[in-house]
């Protein structure tokens, strides 16, 4: 997996070849020309003119949505001109490898779990490299004893400056949370995560922090990959 934080300036434009199946996440709403052509369409494409002949020939601006996710496959082409004010941003999901496992497997691991799978606030998108999931919690909002459960690996990123405080359930006989600080991380950026207490995290970050957890076989079983979350910020 490779991710990849795009920003454009006002006027800036950008044409881009997939070399890997690619999800594309809008940040923030912006107002774009662009064009997404299949790999089929790349050989007979007027981008291969040039950029500048490229972005003549794209289609009138048209406003995109915040959280705007978007799909393109191996070898496809895309085009884009900031036809906004402001900055216009995107991150880039490439998948550089093929899924490990079936979607049996999957549906499989997903109904091992103890807690609910849905581990963020809104699922935008699903196909068969990945769940592409919003997390999205108001100030002081959460639920710090409800809690989801991890059963496969994934990557957290944050677009704006956050605080995620983290428990394990009230619940004496489930844990959540406790494997939370022991699950392999690497992180990408800054991320900045300290351990308030046992079976509790504090994790404060800065806009375009990546994180990266790897989840074992049969967590769906062991309430340690399950937590429950609140935005530990007041004001943001």
């Amino acid at each position: 997996l490779r991710i990849t934080d795009v920003r454009l300036q006002p006027g800036a434009s950008l044409d881009h070849r997939h070399e890997y199946p690619t999800l594309r996440w809008q940040v923030e709403e912006g107002i774009e020309r662009s064009v997404l052509r299949p790999a089929q369409a790349i050989a007979a494409s007027v981008c291969d003119a040039g950029q500048e002949s490229c972005v003549a020939e794209l289609p009138p601006a048209e406003r995109v949505a915040d959280k705007r996710v978007t799909w393109a496959e191996a070898g496809s082409g895309f085009t884009v001109c900031n036809a906004g004010e402001g900055e216009w941003r995107q991150m880039c999901w490439e998948f550089k490898q093929r899924p490990r496992r079936s979607e049996a497997e999957v549906h499989a691991l997903l109904s091992s779990a103890i807690y609910t799978t849905c581990v963020g606030t809104d699922l935008l998108f699903e196909n068969e490299y990945c769940r592409a999931w919003d997390f999205y919690l108001p100030p002081g909002g959460g639920d710090a004893g409800e809690p989801h459960h991890h059963v496969l690996d994934y990557a957290f990123v944050y677009v704006a400056k956050g605080r995620l405080l983290g428990a394990r359930s009230t619940d004496g006989a489930a844990r959540p949370g406790q494997g939370m600080a022991s699950a392999s991380r690497m992180y990408f950026g800054q991320a900045r995560t300290t351990t308030a207490s046992p079976g509790l995290f504090d994790s404060v970050n800065e806009d375009g922090d990546v994180s990266w957890f790897d989840i074992p076989d049969g967590a769906g079983a062991d309430p340690a990959f399950a937590h429950g979350g609140v935005n530990g910020y007041d004001d943001l």
